[in-house]
């Protein structure tokens, strides 16, 4: 490690850089600031050393944060961001929430007064230490920089906090770092040699999951897929098809789009059908992997379970909102090579899945919608491009409708299933995959995090974002808020009369506003062939999304066939 620096500013946030290094950092999202100053050119310094670290930059904390948020899920290792003090600190909370409910491992570095300003009027001092309580999995104040505590004592306090980064329990921490004036050195370097003379390096050893034991099962047995990583959705699906065990797969499962004999297809719809909940009553057994289910009616269908139901997910957190499931802590794909499942008889419902086929695909055809649109991007989408599912209607619409295919990593927010910083965690999906992304998203989601399409020009990858612009917030045609009509647009739906072709021109984005299903095809197939931001806006009417689901509902609740 370097040792002539010229300040002991200096010299403390080299060694913090260097200690996120060695913890498997390699992208830092940086925010403008004074009080960061420290931090941010021992990144730019520490970079020019380790080309491998990129460093990437917005002036919107909030977005910056979703931004790592992204890069974070793509590229499934640690990153740091790095803001100023005051009010720069909260505008990372949104984002350390959703990292916190899905064991993201995000650092926080915020930088600080010194605590002899906190408290009596100084600029820009607000109370930091503390801030993310309840959203954090580890916290570190640190004094102000002070030679008189050595590097050895700096890096064993900061590998603490980092080692939150790895294992069962991880998720994102938060190290706040106060800096005393002058934030920068002299030009006289200083030998800080002796100062880092204790440091040793990292030792990497993630805790181990704990031991499991295995329960008896009661046959027949049925498999539920809810968020999973993609290690984790290929052990399931194995250990399914070496007993034929059927799948209800969500769509943030990195199993719905998948075409698999033992992935039932459209199972939010599915469960819609009496006599297919008739048929599932003969199920004893349900094994749950992972959390966090979109479809309500599968949500349902678990609540009034009767067999004996799992939940298998290799953290300690309750996943289980009706408070039911046997939770089992394991790693999932251990648990899978593990256990033993005798061969499954089929459900028998082959018939009635080609029949709720037709009647989506009756449904979808006429007139251009909403859901039309959805199930057109899982057509299409190129191989290995990511597929981020907004939340609300969005994402609804995507595990309702979605057609089973090659099986696209599908990565969502559903941690807190806020409807901020989409727009940022998509760029930072599409930044840290070189096959790009496809954001779909809700007008008023867009209009949340529109700050976001700046970060557009770092964005050398597809990325296309699709809007659907129904003026408002289109899912509460589907919730109980529908019925207040005296109230529904003005406390509800929020119409806004606004359409983004020139927020597509201000932020220098291809645009496109296609008013078909054809050409909605074609737009997104050119925009997928190339580099770069598109925005594709879709404007709908308001409650043509909620006329089309209930309709077909209704088609299918009564749905009789021949087995």
């Amino acid at each position: 490690m370097e040792a002539p620096f010229t300040h002991i500013n200096e010299a403390w946030a080299h060694l913090l850089i260097d200690r996120l290094y060695q913890h498997g950092v390699r992208d830092i999202c940086l925010a403008p600031g004074s009080r960061s100053a420290p931090l941010a050119l021992a990144a730019a310094r520490y970079r020019d050393d380790h080309p491998e670290l990129r460093l990437h930059t917005h002036f919107d904390e909030r977005g910056l944060a979703f931004l790592g948020l992204g890069l974070c899920k793509a590229k499934r290792r640690p990153v740091a961001l790095i803001t100023t003090s005051g009010t720069a600190v909260p505008n990372l909370h949104p984002a350390l929430v959703e990292a916190f409910q899905t064991h993201q491992p995000l650092v926080a570095i915020t930088a600080d007064r010194p605590e002899e300003l906190v408290g009596c009027g100084a600029n820009q001092a607000i109370v930091q230490p503390g801030i993310f309580q309840h959203h954090v999995r580890a916290a570190l104040n640190l004094p102000a920089p002070d030679a008189a505590l050595t590097g050895g004592w700096l890096a064993q306090q900061l590998d603490k906090v980092l080692a939150r980064l790895q294992g069962p329990g991880r998720g994102p921490v938060h190290v706040n770092v106060p800096f005393r004036e002058p934030l920068y050195g002299t030009e006289a370097p200083v030998d800080f040699g002796p100062w880092l003379s204790d440091v040793v390096p990292v030792a990497s050893s993630p805790p181990p999951l704990p031991g499991f034991s295995l329960h008896r099962l009661r046959e027949p047995v049925i498999f539920v897929a809810g968020q999973l990583d993609t290690d984790e959705a290929a052990a399931v699906l194995a250990l399914a098809e070496r007993s034929s065990v059927p799948i209800l797969a969500d769509i943030g499962s990195q199993l719905r789009l998948t075409e698999h004999p033992c992935v039932l297809a459209h199972p939010d719809l599915l469960l819609a059908i009496t006599h297919v909940r008739r048929r599932f009553k003969a199920m004893h057994q349900v094994i749950q992997f992972g959390g966090r289910i979109t479809s309500k009616r599968i949500n349902q269908w678990l609540a009034g379970f009767q067999g004996q139901y799992w939940l298998v997910s290799p953290h300690e957190d309750s996943l289980d909102p009706e408070h039911r499931a046997t939770q089992i802590q394991a790693s999932i794909p251990e648990f899978c090579g593990q256990i033993q499942i005798p061969p499954q008889r089929g459900l028998g419902i082959d018939a009635l899945q080609s029949q709720l086929g037709e009647h989506l695909t009756l449904a979808l055809t006429y007139p251009f919608s909403e859901p039309a649109a959805a199930r057109i991007i899982t057509e299409t989408i190129p191989e290995d491009m990511l597929l981020l599912p907004g939340n609300s209607l969005s994402i609804r619409l995507l595990d309702m409708v979605a057609r089973p295919g090659r099986g696209n990593r599908c990565i969502t927010n559903r941690g807190a299933s806020g409807i901020d910083g989409l727009v940022a965690t998509a760029m930072g999906l599409a930044m840290g995959h070189p096959a790009g992304a496809t954001l779909l998203i809700g007008d008023l989601s867009l209009l949340h995090d529109l700050n976001s399409l700046a970060l557009a020009k770092q964005c050398f990858h597809p990325l296309i974002i699709v809007v659907l612009n129904n003026d408002g917030g289109g899912i509460f045609n589907l919730l109980p808020a529908a019925e207040q009509k005296s109230h529904f647009q003005t406390l509800f739906q929020l119409p806004h009369g606004l359409a983004f072709r020139n927020a597509a021109a201000l932020f220098g984005l291809a645009y496109a506003n296609p008013d078909s299903a054809a050409g909605f095809e074609k737009a997104y197939t050119d925009a997928c062939r190339k580099g770069g931001v598109t925005l594709i806006e879709l404007n709908f009417p308001p409650n043509q999304s909620s006329r089309i689901i209930k309709g077909l509902i209704g088609a299918l609740v009564d749905v009789r066939y021949e087995t």
